[in-house]
């Protein structure tokens, strides 16, 4: 009996002691958070979420194969949580979704865009005459009355679409900073919300929000989600896409040739001065006048009349050629989609 309580007590004195305690659970390191890097359409992403399919949301079958189903955490929680709302209030709509970026961004075949994991192409809501929910196995180009292109019988769902807009526009937590899709549907959805009795507020933000891209698809057939870089990575995320724009050389001035001036480069004459008396002066004392000693500079002084004279026009054509050109559209995001 005392040799057991001797080793039950050494055991006691083994645990409870520095050497023998139990070791310290190691930390782990927090996960480096996800970083869109660069512009929609020149960039990349790094440590992305993956979007996956729930019963009220789906990957469009003819994207099924594709490797873009990456995104900022906050993209991915947008199109959840609006997918959800949209759900809450028609039980049996499903969000129909097509690309998203690659695991580490970059370029993305059939798109112009979508590089840095800001963007997301979304498909509509579609209902049959019937009023049943249709899910078409790719996207669905819309007519301007409403009806479908390539499917008989589908109907543009006003009441669902818009519900989806506004989900994604009124969303508490990512801010969308634009959503791509053909003037006939914007006009469409914007109508049906005034008719409705949705709020003017709720209404000019969607308004600004959605727009249809000037020099890529009209969009009649999908939602283009872009949504607004994180505020923790405004030194990374570049906010629009990047418009490249072809570069044009200026024109060269050439000299004036010994037989007069250049005939591609047509100046009109000045007219002729009158005189005191009431005459029209000569075109020899309109060339006096112009060679006045005010227009002769330090650098002139010692050269011809004529010479002179030359110089003279060949500023006027400098400065013309040299006079600053309008900075291109900074602002013009809406031309770089897909």
């Amino acid at each position: 009996m005392r040799c057991a309580s001797i080793g039950i007590l050494a055991a006691f004195l083994t645990l409870t002691s520095p050497d023998g305690a139990a070791p310290a659970p190691r930390s782990v390191a927090p996960a480096a958070p996800a970083l869109s890097i660069g512009s929609p359409n020149q960039g990349r992403l790094d440590g992305g979420t993956r979007l996956a399919e729930a019963p009220y949301l789906r990957v469009v079958p003819y994207y099924s194969g594709s490797n873009a189903r990456w995104g900022l955490p906050s993209l991915v929680g947008l199109l959840d949580r609006a997918a959800r709302r949209v759900a809450r209030r028609f039980p049996d709509a499903v969000l129909s979704v097509g690309d998203l970026s690659r695991q580490g961004g970059g370029e993305l075949d059939r798109h112009h865009s979508h590089e840095s994991g800001r963007d997301a192409d979304v498909g509509f809501y579609f209902r049959s005459p019937t009023k049943k929910t249709l899910l078409p196995s790719r996207f669905v180009a819309v007519a301007l009355d409403g009806g479908s292109r390539g499917v008989p019988g589908a109907v543009f769902d006003d009441a669902r679409n818009w519900a989806l807009v506004e989900a994604l526009v009124d969303d508490s937590s990512t801010r969308v900073s634009q959503i791509f899709v053909a003037s006939h549907i914007r006009a469409r959805l914007l109508r049906y919300a005034e008719q409705t009795g949705v709020s003017r507020p709720l209404r000019e933000r969607a308004a600004e929000v959605m727009m249809q891209p000037r020099r890529a698809s009209h969009h009649d057939d999908h939602f283009h989600v872009r949504i607004a870089c994180p505020r923790s990575q405004h030194g990374t995320c570049v906010e629009d896409a990047i418009v490249h724009t072809p570069r044009v050389r200026p024109p060269i001035a050439r000299g004036r040739q010994r037989t007069g001036l250049d005939r591609r480069a047509r100046i009109s004459p000045p007219p002729l001065p009158s005189r005191p008396d009431g005459a029209v002066a000569t075109e020899t004392e309109s060339l006096d006048a112009e060679r006045s000693p005010r227009r002769v500079t330090a650098a002139q002084a010692g050269q011809s009349p004529r010479r002179v004279a030359e110089t003279n026009i060949m500023e006027t054509l400098g400065s013309v050629v040299d006079a600053p050109r309008p900075l291109a559209n900074a602002t013009g995001v809406d031309n770089v989609e897909r």
